[in-house]
């Protein structure tokens, strides 16, 4: 059997549109429910495609804006994964960071939140024998400056590597820089995949590895409209 899992980033939920909500709070409500809505897709998907794994590159929440109540709708989501035996593995970005949600938040036991110090998790062990291993790491704070690939173990002698990171690559316009790092650096370092997060547009920067930016699920203002996307991955 292969590992296959979805990858999502930056799903900023129940992001607040507050030029919006200033002119019509119906609509902004509306707006508002629609990074729920997006969220709730993706766990259809992850159930109807019988993954192993939802990957969460960061940005889960958006900062300190998030309540209580998005907790309640995180946690009965991620029961359905528990209940369907699909693994979920998050990672935090600079907007988790601000979140209280992120401390409170009672996760099912299938669920896995990485912490500031990198761990490899066993995810699955192939019908070959192969082993596949997750690895991230989390911001512990709202800015990262320097590069958190160095905090990352070599990957796994003989095993599927996967590396979870949320970073601003080299930059891009419109985004701050965070854990910066380079395309060479992580082709270099020896996985077999990386989910990123951070940049909200869409991109595949390597393919071998597979280097990829999935973008936001679901738009957040004028700028950010148009066909969004999550990538699925098999490894066979």
């Amino acid at each position: 059997m292969p590992f296959r899992f979805v990858h999502t980033a930056d799903l900023h939920l129940d992001s607040p549109l507050r030029s919006l909500a200033l002119r019509n709070a119906d609509l902004a409500e509306i707006v508002r429910g629609a990074s729920r809505h997006a969220f709730v897709k993706i766990v259809d998907l992850c159930i109807a495609e019988k993954v192993d794994a939802l990957l969460i590159a960061g940005d889960l929440y958006d900062g300190s804006q998030t309540s209580m109540n998005t907790a309640l709708f995180l946690g009965r989501e991620l029961r359905r994964l528990d209940e369907a035996g699909i693994r979920t593995f998050i990672i935090r970005g600079n907007h988790d960071a601000q979140s209280q949600v992120t401390k409170e938040l009672t996760l099912p036991p299938s669920a896995h939140v990485f912490k500031g110090k990198t761990k490899a998790v066993h995810a699955k062990t192939l019908a070959s024998g192969r082993d596949v291993y997750v690895h991230g790491v989390s911001f512990e704070n709202t800015h990262a400056p320097e590069s958190l690939l160095p905090a990352f173990q070599p990957p796994a002698p003989g095993a599927i590597n996967i590396g979870m990171l949320h970073t601003s690559l080299a930059g891009a316009s419109g985004h701050d820089p965070y854990a910066p790092c380079s395309t060479g650096d992580l082709v270099a370092h020896g996985f077999d995949y990386w989910a990123l997060g951070h940049i909200h547009q869409r991109q595949i920067h390597a393919t071998a590895p597979f280097v990829v930016m999935p973008g936001i699920p679901q738009g957040r203002d004028v700028n950010e409209a148009g066909v969004k996307s999550v990538t699925l991955v098999t490894f066979d």
